[in-house]
């Protein structure tokens, strides 16, 4: 298929099949490695299937691209005397974890659990408790969500325990994939008529390594159209005291970050809840405190020279950035793809290497605990 044709299949939420779209004015199809991606299609009331995207919980997928497909949550109409057209806002499949929350297991369920949902493990499995318990087999079979499955564990990434009760599961997940640098997503299985859930782990294709081609964006190189590069401090902490169990003078207390000295140091406290013992207080205060880090981010409109994006690099991927006006190199991972279709221009897509820049909602809504 011609990569700046974009046809838009159409399904029910239980992929049924509708319509097809192939006359969209525009499409902007945006994927998180570590969160819920989203999309926008302008197209006039009249093409064919227009209809059918007017309609919420609807699924998409682009070009038969089970991982470029998504859930219709919105949609609007704008007509004056010189245009008429929709305008349809939708999310990728990781939006189902936006309808839950980490209810942890009861007393009868889990002795041992003492009111957290805790899992001990790699990356993946971790990742993969969390849907499981919340989405695809949850003990109230009222918090099920269908058609939906959980990918065979690989048992890929770091090893590390996990502890969550009561948070917004989306805002958990991405917190387990920044920490173990590992991706999730929902893709489409049109033929098994299902949401498939699985990990991204990305490849090193950074200049530091040998093994693979490496892939280089530089302006130099005309491989990237120019370039937004941002550090952001506003959220940084660099010493934390993490908080364990017991009261006042009784209190397991563990300090990190304790080489930073004077003016460079930066101190939070940080409730870590009731780990079992020094070790599991530590690591919690290591994934507290790695929500505080500074972040870097560069956003940069790839251009299809040299390198091209899903044949040479991909989401999840760790690349190499060169900033010669700052002789800065830095090897990061692409956390962010927005492919744009337009019917005058074809297709285009802008690539986000690192960090999301946090927004003043983020900053003044940092998660709270619920003890």
């Amino acid at each position: 298929m011609d990569n700046n044709f974009c046809e838009i299949r159409i399904y029910d939420p239980d992929f049924n099949w509708l319509d097809v779209a192939t006359q969209a004015e525009s499409v902007l199809f945006t994927r998180e490695l570590y969160g819920v991606g989203s999309f926008e299609i302008r197209i006039h009331p009249d093409k064919v299937g227009a209809f059918k995207l007017a309609r919420r919980d609807n699924i998409i997928v682009i070009n038969g691209d089970g991982h470029k497909s998504g859930i219709i949550r919105d949609f609007g109409i704008t007509e004056n005397r010189d245009a008429s057209f929709f305008t349809i806002f939708g999310e990728t499949g990781n939006g189902f974890t936006k309808q839950r929350t980490t209810v942890p297991p009861t007393a009868s369920q889990d002795s041992g659990a003492f009111g957290w949902d805790r899992i001990r493990g790699n990356a993946e499995t971790v990742l993969k408790h969390y849907i499981s318990r919340h989405i695809v087999s949850p003990a109230d079979a009222g918090r099920r969500i269908p058609n939906i499955i959980i990918a065979p564990n690989q048992n890929r990434g770091v090893t590390f325990p996990w502890q969550t009760r009561f948070q917004p599961l989306n805002e958990e997940l991405t917190n387990i994939a920044n920490f173990a640098e590992m991706g999730f997503e929902f893709f489409a299985d049109i033929p098994g008529r299902r949401w498939v859930f699985d990990v991204v782990e990305g490849l090193n294709r950074a200049k530091s390594q040998s093994k693979l081609s490496p892939v280089v964006f530089r302006m130099e190189h005309s491989n990237i159209e120019g370039y937004n590069y941002k550090e952001d401090f506003a959220n940084y902490r660099s010493t934390g005291y993490a908080l364990g169990a017991g009261e006042d003078e009784r209190r397991q207390i563990y300090t990190l970050g304790t080489n930073h000295k004077g003016r460079d140091r930066w101190e939070i406290a940080l409730d870590c809840g009731s780990p079992d013992n020094i070790n599991e207080l530590m690591y919690y205060g290591e994934q507290r405190l790695n929500e505080y880090q500074p972040a870097k981010t560069v956003e940069a409109n790839a251009l299809p020279k040299v390198f091209v994006f899903e044949r040479d690099y991909f989401l999840g991927d760790k690349v190499t950035v060169y900033i010669s006006r700052l002789a800065l190199e830095i090897d990061t991972r692409i956390t962010s793809v927005k492919d744009i279709w337009e019917r005058t221009t074809g297709r285009r897509s802008e690539i986000r290497f690192g960090d999301k820049l946090p927004n003043l909602f983020s900053i003044f809504n940092r998660r709270e605990e619920v003890r």
